[in-house]
């Protein structure tokens, strides 16, 4: 079995999954499916001697899909269809005819009715031959979407230009209806061009990996490139200086600096050895290196971040689910009014028929929604893509939503304020011992344990040149620290608590640590029943950590707290240092969560962590930031909002754009709601023109999508 990639153009919804699916599965030579909504791509396993690629396509194109080899997409940056081709040429043929026949509309009665009356005047048959061929160009794809969707029951704005244009051709309004379909079908083709420029911006930051991995036969030890669809985990594959990471995979061989802007929005390259784990679409800077892969090209991480943006489309803010709603009741709702606005004045009133027929009409195609449903959607999607550009990865707009109305953020301490890599401060060495005797035995206790203050004393130690007993006996005593034999001599090390269970005169350490526990962590060293030494350990303050807190308050944001479960004072020193408004200590997970529970009742609440031993309350807050999430699913699963990279100072930014994005939805809703009343009101003044209402909506809707690409540009904002 053999595996291949396709780009698929109808590919959007879990709908056309399930069919695609459901019929390739009966098909002789068919495997395994992999779907990535989000780039439209399908890889399929197919048997190369019972069905070719070109066999794959044809069973794809029986039930309605289009199929292209995914190389040929990824290989032209403006890649189009030869459906996208065909409409583009049908809206330029629509518009050649429209021209044409004003042309000789304005010629034959110009002379006759005056610069403006002639639009009205009755035609000529050579121009009804141009209008007509402009409406059928222009309709060529609007006829057969408008079939659909009465084949569906629901109504859509393909059927309202048909109805629209038939409505004109029977008022005998060949100039209103040509105009109607050049400019409908103009405004779709400028939509799928402004939507593809979203799109193309999506894609282009996060489709970085390359199409072929240069895998290495261990047999032979020689090297063959192969499509990175087919590469199975465990494959063995080189990486040469300058080349793009084709897949998550573990270093096994070589060092090198890597660029992983792609997926940190950092641009300093990060120095990568063996053991260290390198990411699909991140850059191999200055080495050749060799990496056995973690994951196939569907998991690797780059790709389920682009599966999560994906699905944060899905998690819609709650003004678009208001707006989608609305739209709901909104679209019949009107339809029934012009349908009544068409008959009743008629009926009722003996009124024109021909004048509220054509108002009706106009009533009818700016009644569509279309640039209001848009306006929410496309400025997320875009912000969402924004965010990856910036190293933060946003799981929907409506956690955007809440970001802009933050009152109260709440910070874990360790590894969110500090960087979580504890360091010896200062040592203590009693009188009775040497340097070198307290380094050696702390260093032969803890070589073995894996807690942090345990690493940074051993590294410490080694920097001050001591070296490990080779006659060490330990064990751990949990929550106390490790005692056992070094070089024949009885020895310990853990804490305070535990130290003066141990030694002889307790009052001699109380004597030594003075402040020591306030400003950090504290580690005895005892020998038999007598103080060996104590080291200070303490966690380095991120560098931008008050810079941070003070750019928060500066937006306007009223409160922040440390939630820490170090020991409270531990927690004040930080929190004096910072400028902080409250810190609380020694907190469970659990009483963290009722924390932010109790302050969810007054504020908006973020809550920033590293999205593991502070899960109940990120996942509690209004919206839970998880710090350093590349490559750990159970943060880029549980967080509502990660930092791919530890930096803070994305933190301010992200208050600022998400207050950004709400400016420009609230803007996009004003100005597609605004275009129909005055459209609407010009109608109801006696200026009811077709094409004025076409205009409105499509000029709308495209002016809501060009103000939301603005969200892409300032990357220094």
């Amino acid at each position: 079995m053999q595996w291949l990639s396709l780009f698929i153009e109808e590919l959007c919804c879990p709908s056309e999954v399930a069919l695609i699916r459901s019929e390739l599965s009966r098909k002789p030579g068919i495997g395994e499916m992999e779907f990535d909504l989000f780039s439209q791509r399908l890889n399929v396993q197919h048997d190369i001697n019972i069905v070719t690629p070109n066999g794959v396509a044809r069973f794809l194109s029986d039930i309605g899909m289009t199929a292209h080899p995914w190389r040929d997409v990824r290989e032209m940056p403006d890649f189009q269809s030869r459906r996208q081709r065909i409409r583009t040429v049908m809206t330029w043929l629509s518009g050649l005819a429209f021209a044409a026949g004003i042309l000789f509309h304005a010629i034959q009665f110009v002379p006759v009715h005056g610069a403006i009356d002639w639009i009205s005047s009755d035609t000529i048959i050579h121009t009804r031959v141009l209008y007509g061929a402009s409406i059928l160009f222009g309709l060529t794809f609007v006829i057969p979407a408008a079939l659909r969707s009465v084949t569906r029951g629901r109504g859509d704005m393909n059927l309202l230009m048909v109805v629209a244009v038939i409505g004109a051709l029977v008022l005998r309004e060949w100039f209103e209806a040509a105009m109607v379909s050049f400019l409908f079908s103009w405004s779709i083709w400028l939509e799928q061009w402004s939507l593809k420029r979203v799109r193309t911006a999506m894609r282009g930051h996060l489709q970085q990996s390359p199409l072929i991995a240069r895998c290495r036969d261990t047999g032979r030890g020689q090297s063959v490139e192969l499509p990175i669809e087919q590469v199975e985990i465990g494959t063995l594959v080189e990486v040469w200086a300058g080349e793009l990471i084709p897949l998550d995979g573990l270093i096994v061989k070589g060092e090198a600096h890597v660029n992983e802007a792609t997926m940190t929005g950092e641009s300093m390259p990060v120095n990568k050895q063996v053991g260290d784990m390198v990411y699909a679409g991140t850059t191999n800077v200055d080495s050749t290196l060799q990496l056995e892969t973690t994951s196939r090209v569907n998991d690797s991480t780059i790709t389920r971040t682009m599966m999560m943006v994906s699905d944060a489309q899905r998690m819609k803010a709650g003004l678009q689910s208001t707006i989608e709603r609305f739209a709901e009741i909104y679209t019949p709702l009107v339809m029934v009014i012009s349908l009544l606005l068409m008959t009743v004045p008629a009926i009722v009133f003996q009124l024109p028929f021909d004048q509220y027929f054509h108002l009706a009409l106009v009533v009818l195609v700016v009644s569509c929604p279309c640039a209001l449903v848009i306006s929410t959607p496309v400025a997320n999607t875009i912000a969402l893509t924004r965010g990856i550009q910036e190293g933060v990865l946003i799981r929907g707009g409506r956690f955007l939503e809440a970001m802009a109305n933050v009152g109260v953020v709440c910070f874990d301490k360790t590894g969110t304020l500090t960087y979580g890599k504890p360091f010896v401060e200062s040592l203590f060495i009693d009188e009775r011992f040497t340097p070198e005797e307290v380094l050696e035995i702390a260093l032969s206790l803890e070589s073995d344990s894996l807690h942090p203050l345990a690493h940074a004393i051993c590294q410490y130690a080694q920097q001050q040149g001591a070296l490990p007993s080779t006659k060490v006996k330990a064990e751990t005593v949990h929550g106390c620290g490790v005692q056992g034999a070094v070089s024949g001599r009885s020895a310990w090390i853990g804490s305070v608590h535990w130290a003066k269970r141990l030694l002889s005169d307790p009052s001699e350490l109380g004597q030594h640590l003075g402040a020591g526990v306030v400003d950090g962590s504290v580690v005895v060293v005892g020998i038999e029943e007598k103080l060996g030494g104590i080291f200070w350990l303490s966690d380095e303050l991120r560098d931008e950590s008050v810079k941070v807190v003070r750019k928060l308050a500066e937006l306007g944001i009223g409160q922040t707290q440390i939630l820490s479960g170090d020991i409270a004072a531990n927690v004040e020193a930080v929190r004096e240092e910072l400028g902080i408004t409250i810190a609380c200590g020694e907190l469970m997970p659990s009483q963290k969560l009722e924390r932010i529970k109790q302050l969810s009742q007054q504020h908006t609440v973020a809550m920033v962590g590293d999205g593991i031993n502070d899960a109940p309350a990120l996942a509690y807050a209004d919206v839970g930031i998880a710090m350093g999430a590349i490559g750990l699913d159970v943060v880029l699963q549980s967080a509502d909002i990660s930092l791919m990279n530890n930096d803070l100072r994305k933190l301010p930014w992200l208050v600022r754009f998400a207050r950004r994005v709400r400016g420009v939805i609230r803007f996009n809703i004003a100005l597609a709601i605004g275009a129909k009343l005055a459209v609407l009101a010009l109608a109801f003044s006696g200026f009811a023109y077709l094409w004025l209402a076409v205009l409105a909506d499509a000029g709308a809707t495209m002016l809501v999508v060009i103000n939301a690409l603005r969200l892409l540009g300032d990357r220094n904002e």
